[in-house]
């Protein structure tokens, strides 16, 4: 309760913020359109840890994205782009919204560290659709210091590292 009166936190946020810190990314991976333009990259080499464990990952092109559905003519979407112990890159997606601004960040998943995350347009169908530059958002939103930019967000866990805050 002391933090809260002194930097103005609930204990929530602290909570959440403190289980961001066990699986992370170091450094920047630089999601970028892959070389087949309706898949993705990670261009650099990125160092991340998951449950405090340092693992590398090394660039790796053309990444399918999958597992995530089309967005259609009145729907937008963000997905967040997270990595597991194994280097494998795997897709996350919140719900659909009637715009982009109102689009919100799905929940982290407890064993995975957050690369970044894609903002889904509206009428977008995975392997076919282009991806676009703008599209991609470096690093983890929890952890972020960009403030107002960031995207709405629960700013949950789907499996909490301890019982409560």
């Amino acid at each position: 309760m002391i933090l809260r009166a002194y930097a103005g936190l609930d204990p929530t946020s602290v909570f959440c913020l403190l289980q961001s810190l066990v699986n992370r990314v170091f450094g920047n991976p630089n999601l970028a359109v892959g070389t087949t333009t309706t898949r993705i990259q990670v261009t650099n080499q990125v160092d991340f840890a998951i449950a405090n464990q340092v693992y590398r990952k090394a660039a790796e092109d053309n990444i399918s994205v999958t597992g995530l559905t089309n967005t259609t003519a009145t729907q937008f979407r963000k997905a967040r782009v997270e990595i597991n112990t194994a280097g494998t890159v795997s897709f996350k997606e919140g719900p659909a919204a009637t715009a982009q601004v109102n689009a919100i960040m799905p929940r982290r998943t407890a064993s995975r560290a957050t690369l970044g995350w894609l903002q889904v347009p509206n009428s977008f169908t995975y392997g076919t659709t282009a991806f676009t530059a703008g599209m991609f958002f470096n690093g983890d939103p929890d952890l972020s210091d960009l403030g107002s930019a960031l995207p709405n967000n629960d700013r949950g866990i789907e499996q909490a590292v301890v019982n409560s805050p």
